[in-house]
């Protein structure tokens, strides 16, 4: 039995030192998090979208697995620039008494994050503001279609 409450210890000590590294960071990479999850969900509607608007042959109206998992690394540099702008504003740089590179790096992200989604929301979405958006960012249909871009535009005029 005391084996087990050392090696128990042992791990919780593990955690514990594993936590106060990452505490300071965490607040801002569940916002990444955040943003990432809401262009996940932004771009499964535009592909739904598509599929409504034209046939089932252009677009499936599933998320996909291959750009899943670049968001996912994605994710896992930025959490690992978070993590590193904190120990540079803490260890390197703390006679400047915060600089708070971190949470430039998230905001950063965040806004690139906050452009895709408006990407995704106003491609392929027939409202008067997505129209006007379309004149600031880009179309993101032709990512999502599963035909050639010249039969997609035969397609759209067709329709």
């Amino acid at each position: 039995m005391n084996s087990q409450s050392d090696v128990s210890k042992f791990v919780l000590s593990v955690l514990l030192i594993i936590w106060n590294q990452f505490h300071p960071t965490l607040a801002l990479f569940f916002v990444c998090a955040f943003a990432v999850l809401l262009d996940c969900i932004t771009a499964w509607r535009l592909n739904r979208r598509i599929r409504a608007k034209f046939t089932k042959d252009v677009a499936d109206g599933k998320l996909k697995s291959e750009p899943m998992k670049k968001m996912f690394g994605d994710l896992c540099i930025v959490f690992g620039c978070i993590y590193l702008a904190s120990k540079v504003d803490a260890t390197v740089l703390p006679q400047l008494h915060g600089l708070y590179l971190a949470n430039y790096i998230a905001a950063v992200f965040c806004a690139v994050e906050f452009i895709s989604i408006l990407e995704n929301e106003s491609s392929c979405n027939g409202a008067i503001w997505a129209k006007w958006m379309q004149l600031i960012v880009a179309d993101k249909t032709n990512r999502h279609i599963i035909i050639t871009p010249e039969q997609f535009d035969e397609l759209k005029k067709q329709n």
